[in-house]
């Protein structure tokens, strides 16, 4: 099954290439919801981007501080 995208539910389509995410094990869907480190598609090898939300997983959401 195609797993939801951690910032806007919707289901995690690959914006390069339109495949959907399918993580391999779970460490690979525990990726998804840290963003501690670059997801990269399955399929095309380029960084995972939200088809919906345009939001890419390439680990910066873990650096970024809350704005008062």
């Amino acid at each position: 099954a195609v797993v939801p995208c951690a910032y806007c539910g919707q289901p995690l389509i690959c914006a390069g290439c339109q495949a959907g995410y399918h993580p391999a094990d779970q460490e690979q869907y525990q990726a998804l919801f840290l963003a501690e480190s670059p997801v990269a598609c399955p399929e095309c090898e380029g960084l995972l981007v939200c088809h919906w939300c345009k939001t890419p997983y390439d680990g910066g959401a873990a650096t970024t501080e809350p704005v008062d």
